[in-house]
């Protein structure tokens, strides 16, 4: 299936999930903040999740609760904040009610919470990434650590041999224009000469097209031998980062998510660093108009 050309930031609304745990408030926090600044409303949601034994009469005395929390919530935000803030409800599972209603808001942007990756998770996957790749929207995922005074100032930037690593640097750019941003560029360390001109290539690339929206361009490369996911989060805790950005691989097998997925693992961090999360696209249009393809290097 052909995937489609994306927009960085480019519709008014910003998607929360809320299950309305201490993790989805933090999502509310950086949320509002990203609102602010980029000058977006908020909507607010919950998947209800109806058992395969429940009655009809169970479906909605939850929707009823639901309902009533969603809108006690988002009165508070609007009165709090002033920013428009809206809420919705889908029936189904978070893999694909979340997508779903992102889709049908046209949302810019998902903001979600997670409770890291615990018990049979680090068998199946962690639910976030799960729900990550079924939604065809960045996503910037938390755990308990609130936005930071200053934004997403500090941003680290894993850079491997991929031509899909080049796609987050428009994003990366888009923060910076309201962050001055420090980016703080992680090279990974490939053996393989194919491979190591790739990275060299997208370094390059990604050095030249953030040059003039950032306050600071640092590059680090990572160690011979040493495990890239490891070293990303040594690196994003040595500089204090306030975000990481990734791609996202929708193509993991089961081996990947029992051994540990490299994505699944960087959102779960243990530092609590917020990450940015991007599915691939083929081509992507900037705010400018500009069609940039990423078939080949």
């Amino acid at each position: 299936m052909k995937q489609p050309i994306v927009k960085p930031i480019d519709s008014d609304t910003i998607l929360i999930p809320t299950d309305f745990t201490h993790v989805a408030d933090t999502a509310i926090n950086h949320a509002v903040y990203l609102a602010g600044i980029f000058n977006r409303k908020l909507t607010l949601l919950h998947v209800i999740e109806i058992g395969l034994f429940d009655n009809e009469k169970k479906g909605e005395e939850k929707l009823n609760d639901i309902t009533q929390k969603l809108f006690k919530t988002s009165e508070e935000i609007e009165a709090r904040t002033g920013i428009p803030c809206s809420y919705t409800t889908t029936i189904g599972n978070i893999y694909d009610g979340i997508g779903k209603v992102a889709d049908e808001i046209n949302a810019s942007l998902v903001v979600m919470g997670t409770h890291g990756v615990k018990g049979m998770q680090h068998l199946l996957g962690s639910k976030a990434l799960k729900v990550i790749t079924n939604a065809n929207r960045p996503f910037v995922v938390v755990q308990n650590k609130a936005v930071s005074e200053n934004g997403y100032k500090n941003i680290v930037l894993p850079i491997d041999f991929s031509k899909e690593t080049k796609q987050k640097v428009f994003w990366a750019k888009e923060l910076a224009s309201k962050f001055n941003s420090n980016f703080y560029i992680l090279a990974e360390h490939e053996s393989d000469e194919y491979a190591a001109n790739a990275v060299r290539n997208n370094l390059a690339y990604a050095e030249n097209y953030l040059k003039d929206g950032a306050s600071l361009i640092k590059i680090e490369h990572a160690g011979k031998g040493k495990d890239f996911e490891k070293e990303t989060l040594n690196y994003a805790k040595k500089v204090n980062a306030d975000l990481i950005i990734i791609m996202t691989n929708q193509s993991m097998d089961l081996k990947e998510y029992i051994v540990g997925a490299y994505e699944r693992n960087i959102i779960a961090n243990e530092a609590h660093i917020p990450v940015m999360t991007l599915n691939p696209v083929n081509n992507m249009v900037s705010k400018q108009g500009h069609l940039f393809n990423f078939g080949n290097y």
